[in-house]
């Protein structure tokens, strides 16, 4: 088969219809588990009920939101970078394997490729980097939390390339989101500079990562599938890591892994990355993105359950509120953003 741009681009109509003004789903998760997408900013006409695809995205945001705990369990026997390593190395061979047999070919343009390897730097590689250290420093609760500010600095960056506008109503919500993160990091119990504060400040960079790589990646999808651009950034930042993740390696340590940590690492490498990923995308497809997007808003605070039952983790209600403050001031501007466009349409 040729591999023209052209065929490249009647392909991926079959996927879903093209529009000029779409909007960027950010799922609220940590360390990479969900990949972007562009869907219209309405959702589709008759879903007023319950869907089957409702409880796929359901399913979904709950499997991200235990994984965050789970990932810190397993760093209590593993290396942080060689637990991302690992997961993504798999993840990316995984995902490359179901294209293959499903589309019949990994092949992308040669003048994707430099964005492709620049969106897995940062989706990735640096993401990681930040998400396993921030577990380090901090409770996972708090890097559930503070990663309900994804979508605001996904906002922010895609005005910065001209994707998209920002109007007043975004800077009216943006004071909230910043009133729920200063909540979340100084209510915390036993705050420190050296301590939670680290853990806090890297699980923001960790957010705002993700959101520039979801900006980055965001053109690629106009050519290729989800999971084509799932294969590759994650495969490319699994070999962007693995230098640093292989010093890590503690043979001793992981054989007196229990059975309990080996089944969370198979759940956060299978589970939380490749199954989440079809699971949301097909909800995306389904239910359309607006409707998809306010499930991704109740992962941080299932995230706040899933690290007390887990880790046993305290549940501070000032922090849970500072999340609220965070997801209401997306939801305040979406709300108004959504209204503003179907309105101009």
């Amino acid at each position: 088969m040729q591999t023209s741009d052209r065929e490249v681009n009647l392909e991926l109509k079959k996927i879903g219809p093209e529009v000029d003004d779409t909007l960027a789903v950010v799922a609220t998760t940590t360390g990479s588990e969900a990949f972007p997408t562009t869907e219209p900013a309405e959702s589709p006409p008759g879903l007023k009920t319950f869907q089957r695809a409702d409880l796929m995205v359901l399913a979904c945001v709950t499997m991200w939101a235990f994984n965050v705990p789970l990932i810190k369990a397993i760093m209590e026997y593993m290396q942080p970078l060689e637990t991302s390593l690992i997961r993504f190395g798999i993840a990316g061979a995984i995902f490359a394997i179901y294209v293959k047999l499903k589309e019949g070919t990994l092949k992308v343009a040669p003048r994707h490729l430099l964005m492709l390897i620049g969106a897995s730097l940062m989706g990735i590689f640096l993401n990681q980097i930040l998400f396993v250290y921030a577990l380090s420093n901090t409770k996972s609760a708090e890097v559930s939390l503070l990663m309900a500010a994804t979508p605001s600095f996904a906002t922010l960056f895609a005005w910065l390339l001209g994707q998209e506008k920002i109007k007043l109503n975004y800077w009216l919500s943006l004071p909230l989101a910043i009133a729920g993160v200063g909540l979340i990091i100084l209510t915390a119990p036993g705050a420190s500079l050296g301590g939670n504060l680290l853990g806090d400040s890297l699980a923001l960079a960790t957010a705002a990562s993700w959101a520039a790589y979801t900006v980055l990646i965001r053109p690629l999808l106009k050519y290729y599938s989800a999971s084509l651009i799932s294969a590759y950034v994650s495969l490319i930042g699994a070999a962007a890591l693995l230098p640093f993740g292989w010093t890590q390696f503690d043979w001793s340590r992981i054989n007196l892994m229990p059975p309990g940590i080996w089944l969370a690492l198979v759940y956060s490498t299978l589970g939380a990355v490749v199954i989440t990923n079809l699971l949301w995308f097909t909800g995306v497809k389904e239910l359309g993105a607006p409707r998809t997007a306010f499930y991704a808003y109740l992962q941080p605070f299932v995230g706040v359950f899933a690290a007390a039952l887990i880790l046993n983790e305290t549940i501070v209600p000032w922090q849970i509120a500072g999340g609220g403050f965070i997801v209401a001031s997306m939801i305040i501007y979406r709300v108004r953003f959504s209204r503003r466009r179907a309105k101009a349409a």
